[in-house]
């Protein structure tokens, strides 16, 4: 009885990673100049963002600093 189970478990476990690798197949990837403008928008957007940010963020430290004097 135990050998039949042991059996069961490889066959699902081969079946799975064939289906994984049926399913990476179906991928699509982009091309490398859509994957480098989209990295770029993305890195341009962090650093923007960021800036505000530390903009802001000193901002608000310096009333809160006017504030407490």
């Amino acid at each position: 009885m135990q050998e039949k189970e042991k059996s069961a478990g490889k066959g699902q476990k081969k079946s799975w990673f064939q289906g994984l690798q049926s399913e990476f197949k179906k991928i699509v990837w982009t091309d490398k100049d859509t994957l480098m403008k989209q990295t770029a928008a993305v890195v341009v957007i962090t650093v923007i963002l960021g800036t505000i940010i530390s903009i802001m963020d000193a901002g608000i430290l310096e009333v809160i600093n006017l504030l407490m004097k």
